[in-house]
């Protein structure tokens, strides 16, 4: 479970079969790996914006086995494991273009391979439904054998000293992953998916770059602004992509620059996932779901900077998006996890 957003094993699963945790990409066509039918949408009939809410409301049908699934204040009622909330995400733009363009028409670009896709690299012959498994793979797939598995998110400095070569290795694969997931997410333009990317992305950094802190801060702002309700710069996002902005060779360092960020008007930039503009046609629970995974992940940033009052305000308001979440067993290990950092930023000051 990834950058706060407890999803479930058992939704991870389903999204695509599952590779090992760690590795890169496919360097060849015959490495691509296969996908159930389930990815693809399966119909253009989708629910309406207000309906469409992913896993926020229990349901009486045991979907998934295991108690673990039991909503712990509601006696009969379940809990889908995150199923809904990952569609949700993942599916955002095709959902969008659906209720935008009507399904005949987004049938149409469906039919004809128009709608966003990687068309360079390994993934290039690979359908936009098998990128979008390959997705969620990278962003929601765990290793039996990793070092952090299990949703626990409680904040831990980096040690360069404490971790062999395999576990060091592992953490930098792991730091790859998150930068190839946010290459295809921009590629797919599932903005929710870029805004998943580079909270994970700051958490990997904060593992592996010595004084990590700057650079995990900035992808997660960049994150937390396609949440919000202005807009945000794709050339940015882009640069966080970028193999300079991702070494894990000596001290974090800004290599951004000046003219990205400040002074400058865009033309290209996009809005946000709780736009008025884009509430029209995509729940809020989107963006909801989002900050969610970006508070944690600002917190935690800050908290390895010795900013320990701000860290707390992050914990606090990511806290407050789950105020209306039913209880259950991985929305529980997020509360308590963010209530774990809290005090550790009481003890740090």
């Amino acid at each position: 479970e990834k950058g706060g957003l407890q999803m479930g094993k058992d939704a991870k699963k389903r999204r695509g079969k599952k590779s090992k945790a760690g590795s890169t990409p496919p360097t060849s066509e015959a490495d691509v790996p296969e996908s159930p039918s389930s990815v693809a949408l399966p119909h253009t009939k989708i629910p309406l914006v207000e309906d469409d809410v992913g896993s926020k409301f229990p349901t009486q049908t045991v979907s998934l086995p295991g108690t673990q699934f039991n909503v712990l204040d509601k006696p009969g009622y379940y809990d889908d494991g995150g199923v809904g909330d990952l569609q949700l995400i993942i599916d955002l733009h095709d959902h969008t273009l659906i209720r935008i363009k009507k399904p005949a028409a987004y049938q149409t670009l469906l039919d004809n391979d128009e709608l966003p896709k990687a068309r360079r690299g390994p993934l290039k012959d690979v359908s936009r439904a098998d990128q979008k498994a390959h997705l969620a793979q990278l962003l929601f797939c765990e290793d039996p054998e990793d070092e952090d598995r299990g949703p626990s998110e409680v904040y831990w400095p980096l040690s360069t000293t404490a971790d062999d070569s395999r576990t060091l290795t592992h953490k930098k694969q792991r730091l790859m992953q998150a930068q190839n997931a946010l290459r295809l997410s921009v590629m797919l333009r599932e903005a929710g998916c870029v805004s998943l990317s580079l909270s994970e992305l700051a958490k990997r950094r904060l593992q592996v770059i010595p004084n990590g802190g700057l650079s995990a801060l900035r992808a997660v702002d960049l994150a937390l602004s396609i949440a919000g309700p202005g807009t945000w710069d794709p050339e940015a996002v882009a640069l966080e992509a970028s193999d300079t902005n991702n070494a894990t060779e000596g001290d974090d360092v800004d290599v951004t620059g000046k003219d990205i960020t400040a002074g400058r008007v865009r033309d290209d930039s996009q809005l946000g996932l709780a736009n008025p503009d884009n509430l029209k046609h995509t729940n809020v629970r989107v963006s909801e779901l989002c900050m969610r995974s970006g508070l944690l992940q600002r917190g935690n940033a800050l908290q390895s900077l010795g900013r320990f009052e701000e860290a707390r305000e992050s914990y606090e308001r990511c806290l407050s998006y789950l105020s209306g979440e039913m209880r259950t067993s991985r929305t529980d290990w997020e509360r308590l996890s963010l209530h774990l950092n809290i005090g550790n930023t009481n003890l740090g000051e």
